[in-house]
């Protein structure tokens, strides 16, 4: 039994070979079927890269406010419009903010010109106390406690009316001369829509350097 059964198992081993020895050469490959859907389309971009393209496709619905004009020295923003205050004279502005301190501010600068609240007066009235000082005087006012500059500059750049109803920045107050520095507008500059001065008017009448201190 054993015998014919290897006999058998046999012969279906050399039915195989036979028939693969009989198979014809390989067909050609039939025609490819039909591409299916696309994938999700990929993306060269970082993720970083990704959101930043996504916040600056906010940036155009950032509504910003108009200027109602183009303002450049001083006298330009703090002129006398309140007789009875004296709204918005740079004395009313001083002596506000020495009142908020619980002190007095002097009515009188070292000329003698009048700088209660209601005098209007020009910046350079100002800068007899508070041009920066030196010496034992560094970081303070040649004779006032606080600079000038230590004082219009964070208040300028701390108040959002100045910077968004005004459209206010360093060139409100101050322009490059042409060595480089800056100066200080110590009167209202006539200028077109963009803040260029009237190259009529040149050089900016009341530009003064920085270092400047003069008495008016």
């Amino acid at each position: 039994m054993q015998k014919k059964l290897i006999f058998l198992m046999g012969m279906i081993v050399l039915a195989g070979l036979a028939l693969a020895a009989c198979a014809g050469p390989v067909g050609p490959q039939g025609p490819a079927g039909p591409a299916g859907p696309a994938g999700p389309a990929g993306s060269a971009l970082t993720e970083d890269q990704t959101k930043a393209l996504e916040t600056a496709a906010k940036l155009a619905g950032i509504s910003f406010p108009a200027t109602e004009e183009v303002r450049r020295g001083c006298p330009a923003c703090h002129a006398l419009v309140d007789a009875e205050t004296g709204k918005y004279t740079l004395p009313f502005e001083a002596a506000e903010r020495v009142e908020a301190r619980g002190r007095e501010h002097p009515e009188v600068s070292l000329d003698g010109t009048p700088i209660s609240p209601k005098d209007d007066v020009r910046v350079t009235v100002c800068l007899q106390c508070h041009a920066a000082g030196s010496g034992d005087r560094a970081g303070m006012g040649v004779i006032a406690p606080l600079s000038l500059r230590d004082i219009v500059h964070p208040a300028h750049m701390a108040s959002q009316y100045f910077k968004l109803h005004y459209g206010g920045s360093c060139f409100t107050c101050h322009n490059v001369n042409g060595e480089g520095a800056w100066e200080l507008l110590t009167e209202k500059v006539d200028v077109n829509e963009k803040g260029v001065p009237n190259p009529d008017l040149l050089p900016i009448p009341g530009a003064i350097p920085i270092e400047s201190v003069p008495v008016q």
